[in-house]
């Protein structure tokens, strides 16, 4: 069943760092699968007997980044639509995908997210995995429908958004892509994924250094000050910042 386990847990899926590529080049972290998602929903006890209505989301905040090796503060949970009832046999049936997925099994997971999805439309969590699984598979226009339709369940989800914001970057909708990251930050500021990806954004493909460089800060702040490909990017970063704020030569003071 969907433990609040679970929803701490739910970022370490998009927290896995990219190793490969060169120290000096910044690059985004990946999406693998499985998520489970950052808004829980409510288990129906067996007996069928619905659990009081709830004003506030109990797991809009960001996850364990356990990959990271940090864990994130909660953010400003009020205002947040109630997570939604879902009977005991669906959270034993998403725990099941989530199983496959780990063990490789792609297409049989998709299956049972599929018709999770269309039993329980309100459910964000299977939604957010079949938009990485269709993101992995380079299908983005397929990805954006599913990440959107879990963020039309829940507004706040930190690994929707993330996974929004990966599918425009990828299809040069930089713009969009800032919006998706910069409303993750919204949700918690202190999300990891959120935090690199922006500021990756900014450094490579919106030419901003003087934007990348705090993020890259509290990335790193975040994350212990252990990364040193991330350290590398700051000291570039700062540079390429300081340059662009000088003023150009012969110019009037």
């Amino acid at each position: 069943m969907i433990t609040s386990r679970h929803c701490r847990s739910a970022g370490a899926a998009l927290a896995v760092l990219l190793a490969a590529g060169c120290a000096s080049t910044p690059s985004e972290e990946p999406a693998p699968a499985p998520a489970e998602s950052s808004a829980p929903a409510r288990v129906a006890p067996s007996g069928g007997a619905q659990p009081p209505a709830q004003t506030t989301a109990q797991g809009a905040a960001a996850p364990a980044t356990a990959a990271a090796g940090s864990t994130t503060a909660p953010a400003d949970m009020t205002a947040v639509a109630a997570a939604p009832v879902i009977p005991a046999r669906a959270a034993s049936q998403f725990s099941q995908a989530l199983a496959l997925l780990a063990a490789g099994k792609t297409q049989d997971a998709e299956l049972e997210l599929k018709t999770l999805v269309v039993a329980f439309p309100d459910f964000p969590a299977p939604h957010v995995n079949l938009g990485l699984i269709e993101l992995r598979s380079s299908r983005f226009a397929d990805a954006e429908q599913e990440f959107k339709a879990a963020l039309a369940a829940s507004p706040q989800d930190v690994h929707a958004l993330n996974g929004l914001g990966l599918v425009y970057r990828r299809t040069g909708r930089f713009q969009d892509a800032e919006k998706a990251y910069t409303n993750a930050l919204a949700t918690d500021p202190a999300n990891l994924t959120a935090n690199r990806n922006l500021a990756v954004l900014y450094d490579l493909y919106l030419q901003a250094p003087e934007k990348a460089l705090p993020l890259y800060q509290k990335y790193q702040e975040l994350s212990g000050g252990t990364d040193k490909q991330v350290a590398e990017w700051i000291k570039d970063a700062s540079r390429r910042a300081g340059a662009s704020q000088k003023p150009a030569e012969g110019s009037a003071p």
